[in-house]
């Protein structure tokens, strides 16, 4: 059994970086090397901005290597409730945000011709009890009347056209959505900052920050230091303590994947025949789709901090074949888990702290969409170009009330979720 991501271990062929061993200088010194980081270093080195990029391990390592490859529209909130925590104008605001992200995906990948299976398939929300289904139909009609947005609703008889499976009761398709190769995408994004002039840094992990009398940052690592004139975090789920306000303002919780071994073209297809991406309406939710090499991927909730992870993974391949029953006869060829960064508000934040630190985290699940985005703004917000409110900024992170026990709270969440997914 392979426990790197499956991600990992198909995707194209990849350089080895440097460590940083000596004193250099930038415009930008980023920290993290994900989506969120390399987007910010393409567009500030876009405009002539130079930038160097830390990464702790190897790009790809966290996250953004680690996901469903799901890039999908809206947020872990409803539209309908986003609208009444923020009002309606900027609901709207944040839901065109998330459709800009995706095809800003696409344009990157179109510009820099990155081979990772980009493919505008949409995505199927799909309803795990009839009654999640009648919540679906009223969010169509606020999406339709509020948002002027459209989406399909699916009955149960019509999902077999969508999903060969009897566990869900219909659901709702959005067209917007896509699916790609996340690795892949995060690799050639790594090789267009390259291209562009940036420099990246892997298995150089940033120890410590030090400011300078003439207001510039230090970025300490175990070999070298970085001094620039500005300093962006983008750690997200993967925040340790170089700075901890930063690291006690996102909650991180572990998702785990598993992905069968290769399976015949025909059984595939009849799965997901459109090749949706695919989440449903639980809270304890599951996540799948087909991979480009003929897989399912199919992806469940963890827990904050792990130990013995095998029940979890025998207990999601239990649920993957409770959707698919004929997967009883394939075996699973990887399993493996990941960090998904949540706050306190569960959406996007970004932004500049008193002592001039930048910043985006927390996407709770839809990073593989906004954090290319969060990054383009990144960059947008260091060259003073922000000619627009931003729904997402937070300039005034306050910790996480019970942050250091985060592991414990997260798993009661968990496990009333599982009783509400039960009985409601």
């Amino acid at each position: 059994m392979e426990t790197k991501s499956m991600w990992e271990a198909t995707a194209n062929l990849s350089k080895c970086r440097q460590r940083l061993k000596e004193h250099e200088e930038c415009d930008v010194v980023i920290v993290g090397g994900g989506f969120t980081g390399l987007s910010a270093a393409y567009h500030l080195q876009q405009k002539k901005c130079k930038t160097i990029v830390l990464e702790k391990n190897y790009i790809g390592s966290g996250a953004s290597g680690r996901n469903g490859g799901q890039i999908l529209t809206g947020f872990v909130d409803s539209m309908s409730s986003l609208a009444k925590k923020k009002g309606l104008k900027t609901a709207q605001q944040m839901l065109q945000m998330s459709l800009d992200s995706i095809d800003l995906i696409e344009k990157i990948i179109t510009e820099n011709d990155i081979s990772c299976s980009f493919k505008r398939t949409g995505h199927l929300y799909a309803a795990y009890k009839p009654a999640h289904l009648d919540w679906i139909k009223e969010e169509q009609e606020v999406l339709r009347r509020d948002f002027k947005y459209h989406v399909h609703v699916v009955e149960k008889e019509e999902l077999k056209n969508e999903l060969k499976t009897d566990f869900y009761h219909g659901g709702c398709i959005d067209e917007n959505s896509a699916s790609y190769h996340p690795f892949n995408y995060v690799l050639g994004l790594a090789d267009a900052v390259e291209k562009l002039g940036g420099t990246i840094y892997e298995n150089s992990e940033a120890i410590r920050i030090v400011k300078t009398p003439k207001k510039k940052v230090v970025i300490e690592t175990q070999e070298g230091k970085v001094t620039a004139n500005h300093l962006v975090i983008v750690t997200n789920a993967y925040s340790g303590d170089l700075h901890k306000t930063i690291s006690r303002s996102v909650v991180p919780v572990e998702s785990i994947m598993i992905a069968t071994e290769r399976l015949p073209e025909e059984l595939v297809s009849s799965f997901i025949p459109k090749e949706r991406a695919v989440f449903d309406t639980k809270h304890m939710l599951y996540y799948f789709r087909r991979t480009p090499d003929n897989r399912i991927a199919f992806g469940g909730s963890g827990r904050s901090i792990s130990k013995d992870t095998t029940p979890l993974y025998q207990k999601l391949q239990q649920g993957m074949n409770s959707v698919f029953s004929e997967l009883e006869n394939y075996k699973v060829e990887y399993q493996w888990s990941g960090k998904v960064g949540f706050t306190r508000d569960m959406h996007p934040y970004i932004g500049q702290l008193e002592d001039g630190t930048h910043f985006a985290f927390g996407y709770a699940g839809h990073g593989a969409a906004m954090s290319t985005l969060m990054g383009k703004l990144l960059s947008v917000n260091i060259l003073s170009e922000n000619k627009g409110e931003n729904p997402f900024e937070k300039n005034d992170l306050r910790p996480i009330p019970f942050y250091s026990q985060h592991g414990k709270v997260v798993g009661l969440m968990k496990y009333y979720f599982k009783v509400k997914d039960a009985i409601s």
